[in-house]
């Protein structure tokens, strides 16, 4: 994985100005963009896949389940489980219509 102090040493900046740049730009710091991508890819896993949790910590880069969880309750107010069963009640109320 690279460091942002290497992404800003390739974009001859200096960490501080990087960061401020980005974060003004973006509106998230490095890290919490990172993590929303992280976050996000997650998301479209648990809608259009069948991996397990587990599976889809590892795939996002998560350490485990338990970091995985709380990173992504702490992101969209619901866990990754309650997230995947609103997803399967939504698409089976869409068939039903």
């Amino acid at each position: 994985m690279v460091s942002i102090k290497e992404i800003a040493f390739l974009c001859h900046l200096s960490l501080s100005y990087f960061v401020r740049a980005f974060s003004n730009t973006t509106g998230l710091t490095p890290y919490a963009w990172f993590m929303r991508q992280r976050i996000d890819h997650a998301e479209e896993l648990l809608e259009s896949s069948d991996l397990s949790l587990a599976q889809v910590a590892l795939e996002c880069g998560f350490s485990d389940q338990a970091h995985f969880t709380k990173a992504f309750a702490r992101a969209t107010g619901m866990t990754p489980a309650r997230r995947r069963r609103e997803v399967v009640r939504l698409s089976e109320h869409e068939r039903t219509i």
